[in-house]
């Protein structure tokens, strides 16, 4: 008899000592949750400030519309983020509990359900702008080896923009020419295409300068964009490939969520010993409620 009870007390210290372990460990993984959590919320700023600099870039100027559509997506994900940050963090404090409206795992499956969503569209577009960016690196290797600007194909990217640069250019080379565009065509375009602001402007028109209705006609020699080609490409490949970096990183960040989450919802503490009974119909809850006071 005394040897049973022995053993029953044995086997009750050794599952007490193994929930201990399990909410130690439990305890680590939310802990690490909140710190990755944290540095998630820096990710959802990080995209609202991108979009402000999507918005002040100078390449704005060129198609404005498309800059502020890409703007008001980055505002609406770093948003998204920050909101599904909150209902990670309260998913987590309210992990174990099993009722009412708030349940842990509910709003951390909410959560996950968010994550995977933006780990998917935020994967299509890094695949995106890393295939562009390696296109528009082969495009930069081949305009440095070649003799002229003309004899290098566009690429898929560069068609879109350089109709646009080449109508920006037009459009307002005899304005003002105060812009952020103008800038750029007047440090980073090369000195001898002739098409800066000193040469081309509205008091002024040198024949060095492009001809648009020779351009429009297909004249490649005439449009501002292949007489800039290389320093456009260079800088819109600076744009690019941060971009598609920066999506590596996130998606890699949100994979970790991922597998974090997973952890928190799969875990299920150890009922104590008086419940068990409880549920299997073997001890009354007053019995329990009354050996629970006398063990406190």
């Amino acid at each position: 008899m005394a040897a049973a009870a022995a053993k029953s007390a044995a086997q009750e210290a050794e599952a007490q000592h193994t929930q201990r372990d399990v909410h130690t460990l439990n305890g680590l993984l939310k802990f690490f949750f909140f710190i990755v959590n944290s540095m998630y919320c820096l990710v959802g700023v990080a995209l609202i400030g991108l979009s402000i600099y999507c918005l002040t870039d100078a390449w704005a100027d060129l198609d404005p519309d498309i800059y502020r559509s890409a703007a008001t997506i980055l505002i609406s994900t770093g948003v998204v983020i920050l909101i599904i940050v909150m209902c990670g963090c309260f998913g987590a404090v309210y992990q174990e509990q099993r009722t009412g409206s708030c349940r842990g795992r509910r709003l951390l499956s909410f959560y996950q359900i968010c994550l995977l969503t933006l780990i998917g569209l935020q994967f299509y577009t890094t695949v995106y702008m890393l295939n562009t960016a390696e296109s528009l690196q082969a495009v930069k290797g081949e305009l440095a080896s070649a003799k002229s600007n003309v004899t290098v194909e566009y690429v898929d990217a560069e068609r879109s923009l350089s109709t646009k640069f080449n109508d920006y250019y037009f459009d307002t080379v005899t304005g003002s020419q105060d812009g952020y565009f103008w800038k750029f065509v007047d440090e980073s375009c090369p000195k001898s295409s002739g098409m800066g602001s000193d040469d081309c402007n509205v008091d002024s028109y040198a024949t060095t300068c492009p001809d648009e209705a020779s351009c429009d006609d297909g004249a490649s020699a005439q449009c501002p964009y292949d007489l800039c080609r290389r320093a456009a490409v260079t800088r819109f490949l600076g744009i690019v490939e941060p971009i598609g970096e920066y999506g590596i990183f996130v998606c890699i960040f949100e994979t970790a969520l991922m597998i974090l989450t997973c952890c928190l919802i799969c875990f299920n503490p150890r009922d104590a010993e008086q419940t068990i009974l409880m549920k299997s119909g073997n001890f009354a809850a007053d019995d329990a409620r009354a050996k629970i006071k006398s063990a406190v």
